[in-house]
């Protein structure tokens, strides 16, 4: 990681004063993970002459541990930290919770961002008794990192919509919806990469349906309409394979949908 700065819960580290730095020394040289580490269980074959794949998981969520200090180009004769600094640093990066973590990397200006969902436990520097930087030890709840949110707002009437997926995961991901039928009918919402559309019956003209693709939790705003009767429980999917990320959306009836997801990054911080 060639970084100076990084963001937390919308605050950067530049704003107190301090940079991303080293106190290992070393080469200058470093082997740094790349997340994503899939475990591949397996079962014997022919007395182990061979083994047939069962499964593949990821085991593990991404951590990594770096050391920042105060910036000497502010203030390069007070470089101690006090007491009152590190509670500062404590309050914001010790949370017991994952928030939004990005490096500002100096090889990587114009490209892409990852983000995280982090938190840190931090150690002490020091030196001659004073406290000269703080090692944070960063853990996340993934093992992979998180692109900027994909948003995609068009009207569907008799039309296909071809929409491309940029997350580095092959498979699939259910994005979040809000759909505004310009007719009554029975909504199928369909993707040529789907197995089944999505179906709900008896909608009305004007109603809006919002899914929760994370938490699978589908509305409408037509009080009336039993929606859970009406749906088929085949949630809407955005899908890749490696060698095809075109999908193909086309409803049944005239409608306007807004979607949005958050698509995988794996990449190293």
């Amino acid at each position: 990681m060639y970084a100076s700065d990084f963001e937390y819960d919308g605050i950067c580290l530049s704003e107190f004063g301090f940079v991303i730095c080293s106190f290992d020394g070393g080469s200058g040289t470093d082997a740094v993970t790349n997340g994503s580490n899939i475990a591949f269980n397996k079962v014997s074959r022919h007395h182990g002459r061979r083994y047939s794949l069962i499964s593949a998981d990821y085991e593990e969520c991404i951590t990594a541990s770096f050391d920042i200090c105060k910036n000497p180009c502010l203030n390069n004769e007070e470089l101690e930290i006090s007491d009152s600094e590190v509670r500062d640093m404590m309050r914001w990066l010790n949370r017991r919770e994952f928030l939004p973590f990005a490096v500002y990397d100096d090889t990587r200006l114009g490209k892409d961002k990852c983000y995280y969902l982090a938190s840190f436990n931090i150690e002490k520097i020091e030196m001659d008794d004073a406290v000269v930087g703080l090692r944070l030890n960063m853990e996340t709840n993934s093992p992979f990192g998180y692109g900027e949110t994909q948003e995609l707002s068009c009207e569907i009437d008799g039309n296909s919509i071809v929409y491309t997926d940029v997350s580095d995961e092959i498979g699939y991901i259910y994005p979040n919806l809000e759909i505004t039928c310009n007719a009554a009918g029975s909504l199928q919402l369909n993707n040529d990469r789907m197995d089944t559309p999505m179906i709900i019956n008896n909608c009305a003209n004007g109603e809006v349906i919002t899914i929760d693709g994370e938490n699978q939790i589908i509305s409408s705003s037509k009080s009336s309409h039993n929606i859970m009767n009406d749906f088929n429980f085949r949630f809407f999917k955005i899908i890749n394979t490696y060698e095809n990320r075109i999908n193909v959306i086309t409803s049944s009836i005239p409608i306007t949908i807004k979607m949005s997801y958050t698509p995988i990054i794996k990449n190293a911080i």
